[in-house]
């Protein structure tokens, strides 16, 4: 895993060729990897969803997006107005790197999520709407490294620390896809 990872700008090019180049227009909604490289890692920007009742997800470590609007005519554009609406973050002049599996919520099991991969070179300027409560660009290295088991709202799961806070479920997933899609030979 980490040992075998290499510099990041190859890790891209790597990256890019195992990505899927459409997303699964059949997911139900839509979350942005936003990447940077940083000196010899990649770091990925991670949010805190607010406390809001009767939202599964709710104060999780996340990637931002969700779900697909009426007025969405793809998954980018689902992508693109939900990264704007939590973030400020426009991504309309951004082309996606690709695309990982959708994925599946173990707490709506019909509900999938399909991941977009953007690669940013400059620090974008951030704005959290309400749905949010903080945000962090995290090195993925660091993150490998912190893997380990806890109960979280009652799922006995794999997680990610992250001081008080740790990343599980559908984005602790995600990461582990991504990871391993970095770690291919």
């Amino acid at each position: 895993m980490t040992e075998n990872r290499l510099h990041p700008m190859k890790e891209l090019e790597a990256l890019k060729r195992r990505l899927k180049e459409r997303p699964d227009e059949n997911a139900n909604a839509a979350v942005a990897i936003l990447m940077r490289p940083v000196d010899d890692d990649l770091e990925v920007f991670l949010v805190k969803r607010a406390e809001v009742e009767g939202d599964p997800w709710s104060g999780d470590m996340a990637f931002p997006g969700g779900k697909r609007g009426s007025q969405d005519m793809s998954l980018v554009d689902t992508a693109v107005r939900e990264i704007m609406e939590e973030t400020g973050i426009d991504l309309r002049e951004h082309e996606p790197l690709g695309y990982l599996e959708p994925l599946f919520s173990w707490v709506r099991t019909t509900f999938s999520v399909q991941p977009i991969l953007y690669l940013f070179e400059e620090n974008p300027a951030i704005t959290l709407n309400y749905e949010l409560t903080e945000y962090t660009w995290t090195p993925l290295k660091e993150l490998e490294k912190t893997r380990s088991q806890a109960v979280v709202k009652g799922w006995d799961s794999p997680v990610f620390n992250m001081g008080e806070d740790v990343v599980w479920g559908l984005t602790y997933r995600m990461l582990e896809s991504l990871i391993e899609a970095l770690g291919e030979d």
